[in-house]
């Protein structure tokens, strides 16, 4: 598959990027991060709303957690362009009939492809818990626990971020700005709410 049709290049051959509209492309990603920040910020002045009620999601930022996310954000821009990658390259289907039926029936499978997995892992672990009271995976210090809590998590975050890369891949053919727009909304969301005091050793 070419660089063109993983959404990667700007040209037909070779792999080659275009300053003027990734430039273009990172202020729109802007522009829609500052729209859902100022909404969620309106909100919570408003209603007195605090969007973390089951997992770092959504609050305002204070200047060092944003100081914090600005350092998050360079490696999870990262993964989700390895992300975009790998769903809209050798994961994605034909299209559909039609743009919004193509949508969502690229969501529901780059969804399904990401998802089921991560349910498998987790019924592998909380059946047994459940039905037993045995617990497969532990590991030293509970570690194995505190991830596989956490897959909670990223099913959220990725119920989210996928349809919102599939969406703006096919507007644009290119995966830069559902990476962007992802990056930025999942760095506000650890940054935002998670505890950064120091760990105990």
């Amino acid at each position: 598959m070419a660089w063109l049709d993983l959404g990667v290049s700007f040209r037909q051959r070779g792999l080659a990027l275009d300053p003027g509209l990734l430039g273009r492309t990172g202020l729109l990603a802007a522009l829609l991060f500052a729209f859902a920040y100022g909404s969620e910020h309106l909100l919570e002045k408003l209603f007195i709303v605090d969007y973390r009620f089951i997992f770092p999601f959504a609050s305002d930022l204070t200047s060092e957690r944003a100081w914090i996310g600005l350092r998050y954000f360079p490696f999870i821009l990262i993964g989700t362009l390895f992300l975009g990658l790998f769903i809209h390259g050798p994961l994605r289907l034909p299209a559909r009939g039609g743009g919004l039926k193509t949508f969502f029936f690229w969501s529901f499978y780059n969804l399904l492809a990401l998802i089921v997995p991560l349910l498998f892992l987790l019924a592998a672990q909380y059946v047994p818990l459940l039905t037993t009271g045995f617990i497969p995976f532990e590991g030293p210090g509970g570690m194995f626990v505190t991830f596989l809590q956490s897959l909670f998590h990223l099913i959220v975050v990725l119920l989210l971020t996928i349809p919102l890369s599939t969406w703006f891949f096919q507007l644009t053919g290119k995966i830069y700005l559902g990476a962007l727009l992802n990056a930025a909304l999942i760095t506000w969301m650890f940054a935002s709410s998670q505890v950064i005091a120091p760990l105990p050793i």
